[in-house]
């Protein structure tokens, strides 16, 4: 995930090419803000250790944080520092494909092993074929329906 200058500058850039297109008034362009983009990042990849920082906030007065207009940086920087935590470490680091997760313990049918694959796959710009065509080998056989067992009789 890209820091929270990052996305600012790609903003930035990106509000700067559509107004120097001709048909720029037919151009609308929203974006997310950096700090809610980072937030989202870190509940998304986070631990245990992130309901520390979620009940820190709620106890600093965070509450309505969805809403633009409620939500405050600086009261989820308070709550990260309260904890000991460090957004970083779940936004920006490059983690090890071994590394255990968070999600990990849970049964989506799909194996790691094939998740391994696939990001492997993905560095080189090669797609899997789709399940219609080929099965890949992915687990999700496990369920017993869909096209992992169509056309199968």
């Amino acid at each position: 995930m890209r820091t929270r200058e990052d996305f600012l500058e790609a903003a930035r850039t990106v509000n700067h090419e559509i107004k120097e297109q001709q048909n720029r008034k037919s151009i609308r362009y929203h974006w997310h803000e950096a700090d809610v983009t980072v937030l989202e990042g870190v509940l998304a990849r986070g631990d245990r250790r992130i309901g520390a920082v979620i009940a820190n906030a709620y106890r600093n007065g965070a509450l309505y944080d969805a809403w633009t207009d409620e939500f405050s940086a600086e009261i989820w920087e308070r709550a990260f520092a309260q904890a000991g935590v460090d957004p970083a470490f779940y936004t920006t680091r490059e983690r090890d494909v071994d590394e255990i997760l968070p999600w990990d313990f849970i049964d989506i049918g799909v194996t790691k092993k094939f998740l391994k694959k696939e990001w492997q796959l993905a560095q080189m710009g090669r797609v899997t074929p789709n399940c219609r065509q080929s099965c890949s080998g992915c687990g999700a056989v496990c369920y017993g329906g869909g096209v992992c067992v169509e056309n199968k009789n």
